[in-house]
């Protein structure tokens, strides 16, 4: 250990007895004189106190800024870094306490200001960090900041400048200026790392400023590529008190580059071009943290918008494979990547995005192990994972069951007997339809061994009941009724005849809901069209039915068919009443199944319109009346349209996805 300079006197006057640590401290300062540097990390080990700071800490400052004042000392930098943390410079909020007193008598150092100026770029560095602990108290300092931000050669410093000045922004010169000098930096600074620095700072602001997107988007992708959106190393826990902002960065993705890209595209609005050239080219640098962001945005972008998503769609299954393990290199020459948080944002893309996701049904099939060991839940890409409350299918094969690929059908019985409680198992069989009959034995085989208090005995016999109806009937004979009871029995058809009892004192529960479940419910399973009717005409056309319940009715009527012809006049009505559009057009719908009457069809467009929901109902009708040169216009304008017709403020789940594509496919067919 090499002495720098003479020891400090004024150590020795202090009664470090009377202070907690205070021969510790003592001694440490004593080191950190001679030049020690394990003293700084000593002197941080034992400072925090709770949420708080020792008491020696405000014997220790003016030792310590004195050693900051001797130019000669290499050590001047982190020594200033050390005071501004035990003065609190990551805890602005806290104005109480010791921590208090610290700020206190680091506010009111004459030479605080000068040190912004000094000649070593480290002091100046540590010196603009101090001034997040002073900012409340000396007002002065953050309009200090940026003035010293425009003479301030090293790009380290601007950096530290910058952060300081947004923090200390609110008791200075206030956000909105500091938004116009974050935008002014964004645009303007020579070096990359202070202008992204400026974007990650203003866009977590709230109501950022306008900027230049275009050179928003290059340097973000500059970062991307440069590496600078890395993860901190942990902190010592030890020192956590002192820490608290760092602690959480290093606890947090920083420094945020997702929301600058997220600013980025608000700014291109429904431009589905501009949106995916930026995100193309973050999935094409060979950057994980790029890749990973570009999946998770292109998500949402999908839900939203209509666009060309075959080639995205392409390079994500591209992003799902594992590199060759053959070849060293094969991470940075395969199409590949060998990060799995990046294969499992690939995964995450691709189940969000329902039917758009088919092109990748391969690539997804080959990231599931086929193996001949018992199927254990795990972390991986595996048939099942553990989830909150319980195993879970996998992503991928969830992706498979909603695209209904029957490959995984053989796996998916494989389940029902080693991981029968598995979370979403049964609606994905389910799914199949009869065309998952097959599993129809293995589901009877557990039904009758599981135990009817077990909480997946209803899943098993939904299941069962969408496979192979028939097979369900003696199942089906004991269960209350109830909505869901009532849409089993309906599949299972005359196979529960037995049943017809229940179903006839169902039909005039009082419950709208589940008399009109009913009545759809006895027609399937004996035939009566009389009992089923009598239902339907009590809410089809009463005004006082709501909206949902008189579209059930109505639809029911659809089902009947000719045997209600006499119902015609009253649906017809319906088309011309003022009533809500989902009525009007699933009146227009049953008149032509009821009574061939296509004249309320050729008046659809302005439900259509107004409706958006509807338009798949409409677009089928169209097609089965032949009105395909009166819906043209309305088809070509819906494939004209970027906007999702179903989209909402919450997103889109995947089911929802799909149903927007099958409107686009039947908008085809009429144009075609």
């Amino acid at each position: 250990m090499t002495e720098i300079g003479p020891p400090l006197t004024s150590v020795y006057d202090i009664d470090w007895q009377s202070l907690e640590f205070g021969s510790a401290v003592s001694r440490m300062l004593a080191e950190l004189t001679a030049g020690d540097p394990a003293a700084i990390q000593g002197l941080y080990r034992i400072a925090p106190d709770g949420e708080d700071v020792q008491p020696w800490v405000v014997a220790a400052l003016p030792l310590l800024l004195e050693l900051v004042a001797d130019t000669g000392r290499p050590d001047r930098g982190p020594v200033l870094r050390l005071v501004a943390d035990l003065a609190g410079a990551d805890r602005t909020w806290q104005m109480s306490g010791e921590t208090l007193r610290a700020k206190r008598l680091l506010a009111g150092h004459p030479g605080l200001d000068d040190l912004l100026t000094d000649d070593d770029p480290r002091v100046r560095e540590a010196a603009a960090y101090a001034v997040r602990a002073v900012a409340r108290l000396a007002p002065r300092l953050p309009g200090l900041l940026w003035e010293r931000y425009t003479a301030e050669p090293d790009p380290a410093v601007r950096v530290t400048l910058l952060r300081s000045g947004v923090i200390a922004g609110a008791v200075g010169s206030g956000h909105e200026l500091t938004k116009v000098w974050l935008a002014w930096v964004a645009d303007s600074d020579a070096d990359l790392r202070v202008r992204i620095t400026a974007l990650t700072e203003m866009v977590a602001l709230a109501d950022p400023p306008p900027f230049d997107v275009e050179t928003a988007r290059d340097t973000v992708l500059a970062a991307y590529r440069a590496g600078l959106n890395r993860e901190p190393a942990p902190l010592d826990e030890t020192v956590a008190p002192l820490l608290a902002g760092q602690r959480m960065a290093a606890r947090e993705w920083t420094p945020g580059y997702h929301q600058v890209v997220s600013a980025v595209r608000v700014t291109y609005r429904n431009d589905v071009g501009e949106h995916l050239e930026l995100l193309q080219r973050m999935l094409e640098l060979d950057a994980p943290d790029a890749r990973q962001d570009a999946l998770h945005q292109a998500r949402s972008l999908v839900q939203r918008l209509r666009g060309p998503y075959r080639p995205l769609v392409l390079r994500a299954a591209e992003l799902l494979s594992l590199p060759s393990d053959a070849d060293p290199s094969a991470v940075a020459t395969s199409a590949a990547d060998g990060d799995p948080q990046v294969r499992a944002a690939a995964l995450r893309l691709l189940l969000g995005i329902g039917e758009v996701a088919r092109p990748a049904a391969d690539a997804v099939w080959a990231t599931l192990p086929r193996t001949g060991r018992r199927i254990r839940p795990h972390a991986g890409q595996g048939w099942v994972v553990p989830g909150l409350s319980g195993p879970v299918l996998g992503p991928a094969v969830r992706i498979l069951a909603g695209l209904r690929d029957e490959r995984i059908l053989p796996m998916l019985e494989r389940l029902l007997d080693e991981v029968p409680d598995a979370d979403r198992l049964y609606p994905a069989i389910a799914g199949y339809g009869l065309r998952a009959r097959g599993l129809s034995r293995t589901l009877r085989r557990r039904l009758r061994a599981v135990d009817p208090a077990e909480a997946h005995r209803a899943g098993l016999l939904r299941a069962l009941t969408a496979v192979a109806p028939n097979d369900a009937a003696d199942h089906l004979l004991r269960e209350p009724i109830d909505l869901t009871t009532l849409g089993l029995l309906a599949r299972a058809g005359r196979a529960v005849a037995g049943r017809s009892p229940d179903l006839r004192a169902a039909l005039t529960c009082g419950d709208p809901a589940l008399e009109l479940a009913a009545a759809h419910t006895i027609w399937h399973v004996t035939g009566d069209v009389a009992a089923a009717a009598a239902v339907y005409d009590r809410y089809f056309d009463d005004r006082r039915t709501c909206p949902e319940h008189a579209v059930a009715a109505i639809d029911g009527l659809k089902a009947l068919g000719i045997r209600v012809k006499t119902r015609a006049r009253r649906l017809a009505a319906l088309t011309g009443a003022r009533t809500d559009d989902t009525v009007v057009a699933a009146a227009a719908d049953a008149l032509w199944w009821v009574a061939g009457n296509r004249d309320a069809v050729q008046r659809l467009g302005r439900v259509w319109e107004s409706a958006p929901r509807t338009r798949a109902r409409i677009a089928r009708l169209w097609m089965a009346t032949g009105d395909v040169r009166y819906g043209a216009r309305y088809a070509r304008a819906e494939l004209d349209t970027v906007l999702r017709h179903n989209v909402s403020n919450l997103g889109l789940p995947a089911a929802e996805v799909s149903a927007d594509e099958r409107l686009l496919d039947l908008c085809r067919k009429l144009l075609a």
